[in-house]
């Protein structure tokens, strides 16, 4: 009997559609475990930390394994799982794709989201949700002795995290790094249809997701519009495409007014998005 798998995430965390894309392209039937980041932040309750020492998702169960970080994650279900291979048997176009993962996992998304989100979210994100944030992690630090250093190291990480936000100095170097990065994706695009070779690899299930939250926080215009580089607009209409970009639920924008309302239930009550996929 096959080990039961299980993902511990939530809906719009990129690192989770990562995760969910690379499920979609190896046709991994899974159990979904949604995991509020926002509300109730239950990635920072004991029983999380205890799974996931960082306190971020996505995680996932597979049989005994506990495995976490979304480019291990997506490099252990290409490896555990049968159906097509999402990597290179070139060692050379291996290590490419590997790069490629390595450089969008350097972006610094995390602080790109809540340094540019515009709006009502934006303004919640910023100045209601971090000192939530805070406020939690003290209390259960307090409260959970074996977990403190845990909670301690995230106190530190939030800290930082603020700090970045709060800085547009900052924020600009980040949105800067990022315009290079893309200048080096479109150079690549030149030379292979997809980022590590010829065929679709992890490399791409990554940038799938990068490209989705740049498209979702309103940049792609000014940051790959046709007449900047025409090879990654391409090659993002590309991936978009493809059927497991349907079927992961990649995020592009605003959820519609039926998916916002049930996360909304759910992260009221606790539950209400776990499911079966695909």
């Amino acid at each position: 009997m096959a080990a039961v798998v299980t993902l511990y995430a939530f809906p719009a965390s990129h690192c989770s559609q990562k995760v969910r894309l690379a499920l979609a392209e190896k046709q991994v039937p899974y159990t979904n475990r949604f995991v509020d980041i926002e509300m109730r932040l239950q990635n920072f309750d004991p029983w999380y930390m205890r799974l996931n020492p960082k306190g971020v998702v996505p995680t996932l169960i597979h049989g005994d394994r506990v495995v976490t970080d979304s480019a291990h994650i997506i490099r252990y279900i290409d490896e555990a799982f049968e159906g097509p291979s999402l990597a290179p048997e070139d060692p050379i176009e291996r290590q490419s794709m590997r790069r490629w993962i390595d450089e969008q996992d350097r972006l610094r998304i995390r602080e790109l989201t809540f340094g540019t989100m515009k709006g009502v979210l934006g303004f919640a994100l910023r100045k209601i949700s971090m000192p939530r944030r805070k406020a939690k992690l003290q209390r259960l630090g307090d409260t959970n002795a074996d977990l403190a250093e845990l909670y301690e190291a995230k106190i530190e990480d939030l800290g930082r995290w603020r700090a970045s936000i709060a800085s547009e100095a900052e924020v600009a170097e980040i949105h800067r790094k990022l315009e290079d990065v893309l200048g080096n994706v479109d150079e690549q695009l030149g030379k292979t249809r997809y980022l590590a070779c010829d065929s679709y690899s992890l490399a791409d299930v990554a940038w799938t997701c990068i490209f989705a939250r740049l498209t979702m926080l309103g940049l792609s215009a000014s940051l790959w519009g046709k007449a900047r580089f025409p090879l990654v607009n391409a090659y993002y209409e590309d991936l978009r495409a493809r059927p497991s970009f349907t079927a992961a639920e990649i995020w592009e924008g605003p959820p519609s007014w039926s998916k916002r309302r049930a996360l909304l239930k759910a992260m009221v009550t606790g539950s209400g998005l776990s499911q079966v996929a695909p």
